[in-house]
Parts: C-alpha cells; structure tokens; sequence
C-alpha cells in the first residue's frame, strides 16, 4: 500500500470541489434556467484563459496580440450562438484574416511563430469552445451540454482518484509524470458508466451509444490534458494562474472541456437523432 506522502496531490481537494460545484451551479443556472447567460458567462471564462495562455506565450517575447484574441472570441461565440456551422467558420475565417493584419501590423521580426501561436490560441480556446453553443442552440441543447460536462467531469474524476490509489505506469513521463494507464483506465470507466447512465435516461438511446460517447470523449479529454501539460511543461511552471482557489487557472479547469466541446459536438450529431 502507498504511503500518505505517495498519494498527496499537491491540491486542497475541498476547496477545490467546493469552486467546481459553484462553477457547475453557474453552468447549470445558465442553460436550464437563464439561456440567454451562457452566452457571457462562456465568453468570460474563455477570455481570461485566453489572457492566461496568452501571458505564458509572451513570456518568451512572441508578443501574441491578447486583447484582438479576446475581442475575436465574442464575434465567434455570437455567430455559434445565432446561427449554425457555417457561421461560425465564415467568422472564423475573417478571424485568422485579422490576426494575420495584426501579425503584420507588429513587423516581420519572428512573425511565423508570432502569427503560428496566435491562430493556436484562436483555434484551440474561442473556436472549439464555440461549439458548446452549437450544441446548446439544438432541440435539446440544454441536455446535450449537460451530458458533455458530466461526461468530460466524469473522466477527469474517475482518472485523479483511480491515478492516486493505483497509479503506477505513467503514460507520457515527459509531459506529465503524474498521468499514469491506471488513471486513465478508471477515467474510461466511470465515464462509460455516466455515458450509459445519461444516454438512456437523457435521450432515451441505447446504452451501447452513450458507451460509445463515453469511450471517444475519454480520450479526447486525455489529449486535451496532455496538451495543456506540454505547454506548462515548456513553460517551466504548475499552473496557468491562481484565480481559481484549488484549481490554478480558468485553462488548468477547461483543459479537457475544451476539446471535448468540439468531439462531443461531433458525437452527438451522429449518436443522437
């Protein structure tokens, strides 16, 4: 058996579900009770991960524009919120036309990595977080964003505690050494087990399709930790800020959300009728 000093997690788990269950309450709130907030409350937490990535990337002199990205997120959501696929990548498309202005604008001096980092931060934040809004703008929009949350929260819960207590073979030690195959199977797990569980009871649909959600989203949610990892790593540092007591910064929570935004998106279109 592990010791105490083994399985310490570096985080006051309290206070960290305590702010996870009030930013879930807000989530909630927004999509059942009070539609018309997501739309805010989605376009805050993106900016200040935006401000957080962006503040990591400029540490190394690469003068990412954060202030045109965080403008560029509201036009994206709006048009995800409004409207439909189309325009949301029509926007999106004058989005990477304006930063390459902006990339222009500062000089040709390191522009590739310059204009290379500020479409990553467009297209990994505001662009796939838009796709929460595609979904929530469907019949049942407000249940399909409930069930990637759940799902996403599922995965990422079933991987810290199943991680601590049988964690012992690290899936990638060079970018995150505390992520082991032990997390990850209890991850697939308890995600499969929500992705049944909400499947029948949300949509009314076999089992065997909310396993198949569960066991796609559980891997993309790795990805989207991993990559978030990699980029800390290179940084040199924990966590992306402290503005959420227990958790770090608003990008150390919406690591796997993020990605998942867009697979359950995907998976939902085709799994759900």
């Amino acid at each position: 058996m592990r010791s105490r000093d083994q399985i310490k997690t570096g985080r006051n788990l309290p206070l960290a579900t305590l702010v996870g269950l009030l930013l879930f309450g807000l989530v909630l709130l927004s999509t059942f009770l009070a539609n018309w907030l997501f739309l805010p409350l989605l376009t805050l937490f993106v900016a200040l991960a935006i401000s957080e990535l962006v503040d990591v990337f400029n540490k190394k002199a690469h003068m990412v524009p954060k202030w045109i990205l965080i403008a560029l997120a509201f036009p994206l959501f709006t048009a995800a919120y409004f409207g439909e696929l189309t325009h949301l990548v029509t926007v999106f498309g004058i989005s990477i036309l304006t930063l390459i202005v902006a990339a222009l604008k500062i000089g040709v001096d390191d522009f590739v990595n310059r204009f290379s980092r500020s479409l990553l931060v467009l297209t990994y934040l505001p662009f796939m977080a838009a796709f929460v809004l595609l979904m929530l703008n469907q019949e049942d929009g407000a249940l399909r964003v409930l069930a990637f949350i759940l799902l996403t929260v599922a995965s990422d819960t079933g991987a810290y505690f199943s991680g601590i207590i049988f964690g012992k073979h690290p899936m990638s030690p060079k970018v995150s050494p505390s992520k082991t195959w032990e997390g990850f199977v209890g991850g697939l797990f308890l995600q499969m087990i929500f992705g049944a569980l909400i499947f029948h009871f949300f949509f009314a649909q076999s089992i065997w399709l909310g396993l198949t959600a569960a066991a796609i989203m559980t891997v993309t949610a790795v990805i989207g930790d991993l990559f978030e990892s990699a980029i800390k790593r290179d940084a040199g540092i924990k966590d992306m800020s402290g503005v959420l007591p227990g958790h770090g910064g608003v990008l150390d929570r919406l690591d796997s959300l993020i990605p998942n935004a867009l697979v359950a998106w995907i998976v939902f279109s085709w799994l759900l009728p």
